[in-house]
């Protein structure tokens, strides 16, 4: 079951073995088994019928990179306050409903343990805190169900959240901060004095033939840590607080992870996980830096006052080529120009009277989307984002007047990339042609079927090839380019890893500077319901529009979730219609249309009595000093606002969960903290629904 989850899950100790530290893989070389997964026959020698550990209660998971990613938070929330305020702070901070759900588990001791994936590009630290919250990350171990604990009580899974019925949830990059700055704060070390790693054979080059350092990387390390802390002394010689160090170290190690190379060979590895691996990764790089700083008043000191080098340890990269796309719009032919700029150049500078006079943004269709803009629409699967974004690039390239009630402000040709539903979607145009009444034939829009990787940059020169010969087909560029979807057009890509986002963003922007062109990805959500993948994405987007739909229900919404040069915020109701598109056959399709109503809500609430009763009851936990909580962890604290409200009135929780969701964005309630030495916090009554 475990190991179906891909958990490395080993035989543990009991209290009986060893009473002061029982909590412990009960094998004499576990530390090996850190980097992959054992083989089965291996776990079959353990585990199979008259195994070696067979009749062993205990058992436990070693994680990081042999459990594909999984680590795990300790919460001590039986012994210390400051453990649940952090917790709470976590769920106040949030982007997502939904997105710290994840496998949880109660400890015989009476803490909580949750289960996350650790995202490509960041490890977590292993390390114990002075607020009763530890992270077990690579190398970590934690007690698994059903071992036993001193106390004589099982470890058990949470109902709902065993493994078996839920996933490990990725855990955002926010939340990562977090835990990062909890480690830097809070205490803690790694619990390794000596990182180890995948021994490799020393090759017979320090370089390779691209100039990397493949041999000499660990005195590279030294040097580079030594001399960016002795840098960080001269520039002041106070000891830097530990949000300073920290950025420090990571803009040094930037550097160490882009001039060296892994000597492993994985596909689909990136060098930050396999030098991690080797044990030549940012966990060595961690503790050099630590070692350096711990010597600020003594041999960095001294170091510093030598003068800085005219040049530092590590030369600055010069400046690397940059390719600039052109297209000729009468021939359709795509130049690329070469342009290596000079450390002379200097950047351009504008005054106010300059900044006043710079263009003002021109919208393709009113209040949504500029001109030469990068959004995205997304929803869940089925929500009908497909037949809103064909509707929108058909309106664009027939010259309608408007699209939604929103003005278009410029048409021409549209391009619409998507290799998913390929074979309806003629049916999609002619179910267009009919509820807009406008002929199909003879309009400048362009499907390109095939795969694209946008990660690779033959494939995106094609791509520009290819739009710009659209171009030359319609007589004028393209205005718009939609990718549907965005995931299709990543193939191997890890979405939530902004190295790799941030080459797809880099791809549509070389769409959008060569023909002027708005360009519109369409993309999927994750399980919490937001933009699926990196921050990047929502960084990057001038406009994010969200599909939201009900399943089984004909009308939905278009949320406006953000828009950069305009109000953002509002929602517009849409239909999906079904429309017969051969009257012999009876073949038809959707047709997305503007709705005059929202959809009805499905739930029913109570009555306006009833709903009074309920906000005073969380009127009277605020002010007891014990607030009601919307997050479902604070259940068994007896806190959990839909369990209370839901048996005390006997209402479905879902229902209560939507009514406090609404009460929170309508202001009726806000959350807060309730005791500023506890850090509590709870929902407080702050208006009224009459």
């Amino acid at each position: 079951m475990y190991r179906g989850n891909g958990m490395q899950v080993v035989p543990a100790m009991s209290h009986r073995e060893n009473k002061n530290q029982w909590k412990r893989p009960a094998l004499p070389k576990w530390r090996e088994l850190e980097n992959e997964l054992i083989p089965d026959f291996t776990f079959e020698r353990w585990y199979g019928e008259d195994g070696e550990h067979a009749r062993r209660n205990n058992m436990g998971l070693i994680a990081g990179a042999c459990s594909n990613g999984i680590f795990v938070v300790d919460l001590d929330l039986h012994k210390d306050v400051r453990a649940q305020a952090w917790w709470d702070d976590m769920f106040h901070m949030k982007q997502n409903a939904g997105e710290l759900d994840t496998v949880e588990q109660a400890t015989g001791g009476g803490g909580v343990q949750l289960f996350f994936r650790a995202p490509l590009g960041w490890v977590p630290p292993t390390c114990k805190t002075s607020i009763g919250v530890d992270i077990r990350g690579q190398g970590g171990f934690a007690m698994m169900p059903p071992s036993t604990h001193e106390s004589g009580k099982s470890y058990r899974w949470k109902e709902g959240h065993e493994p078996w019925e839920m996933e490990i949830a990725t855990a955002p990059q926010w939340f990562c901060d977090e835990i990062t700055k909890l480690a830097i704060e809070h205490g803690g070390s790694s619990g390794v004095n000596r990182v180890t790693g995948e021994k490799t054979a020393s090759p017979n080059k320090a370089v390779d033939n691209f100039g990397n350092i493949v041999d000499g990387r660990e005195d590279y390390m030294t040097k580079l840590v030594w001399a960016a802390v002795v840098d960080l002394y001269r520039d002041a010689p106070i000891p830097p607080s530990k949000v300073e160090s920290e950025t420090a170290m990571n803009d040094a190690f930037a550097t160490y992870e882009r001039k060296v190379k892994s000597r492993l060979h994985m596909p689909g590895a990136s060098n930050f996980d396999l030098l991690e691996r080797e044990g030549r990764g940012f966990s060595l790089f961690r503790h050099k830096w630590t070692l350096a700083i711990e010597q600020w008043d003594g041999k960095v000191a001294e170091h510093a006052k030598v003068e800085r080098p005219s040049r530092p340890f590590d030369q600055a990269d010069e400046p690397q080529p940059v390719k600039f796309y052109k297209v000729d719009e009468e021939t359709g032919e795509l130049f690329v120009d070469v342009v290596k700029p000079t450390v002379e150049d200097e950047y351009e500078l504008l005054d106010v009277e300059g900044i006043l006079s710079l263009p003002k943004p021109k919208y393709l269709i009113d209040k949504l989307m500029i001109e030469t803009a990068l959004g995205f629409v997304y929803g869940p699967p089925g929500c009908g984002k497909s037949f809103i974004t064909i509707g929108m690039g058909l309106s664009i390239c027939a010259q309608r007047a408007d699209w939604f009630g929103r003005k278009i402000n410029k048409s021409g040709p549209v391009v619409y990339i998507s290799s998913e539903g390929v074979g309806d979607i003629g049916n999609r145009i002619l179910a267009w042609e009919r509820e807009a009444g406008v002929q199909v034939r003879g309009l400048p829009f362009y499907l390109i079927r095939q795969n694209i990787n946008f990660m690779a940059q033959a494939d995106v020169e094609r791509l520009l090839r290819t739009v710009a010969k659209a171009g030359k087909l319609a007589g004028e560029m393209p205005v718009t380019v939609f990718v549907d979807t965005v995931s299709r057009v990543l193939p191997g890509a890890d979405e939530n890893l902004q190295k790799d986002m941030t080459l797809f963003i880099g791809a549509c922007d070389a769409v959008r500077t060569t023909f002027g062109a708005t360009v519109v990805g369409v993309h999927h959500t994750s399980r919490a319901g937001n933009l699926r993948g990196s921050t990047v994405f929502d960084g990057a987007g001038d406009f994010l529009l969200g599909i939201e739909r009900e399943e089984g229900e004909s009308v939905g919404e278009i949320h406006a979730r953000k828009i950069k040069s305009a109000e953002d915020g509002w929602r517009l109701p849409f239909e999906l219609k079904k429309v017969v598109v051969n009257d012999i056959t009876g073949e038809g399709s959707l047709y997305a249309a503007q709705a005059n109503e929202k959809a009805a809500p499905k739930s029913v609430w109570p009555e306006k009595q009833v709903c009074r009763d309920m906000i005073n009851v969380i009127r009277v936990a605020w002010f007891s000093g014990r607030p009601l909580s919307s997050y479902s962890q604070t259940r068994k604290q007896g806190r959990y606002v839909a369990a209370v409200l839901g048996q005390q009135f006997d209402l479905p929780e879902k229902l209560v969960d939507m009514m406090v969701e609404t009460w929170l964005s309508n202001q009726v309630l806000s959350y807060e903290v309730v005791d500023k030495n506890t850090k509590m916090q709870g929902l407080k009554v702050i208006g009224s629904i009459d």
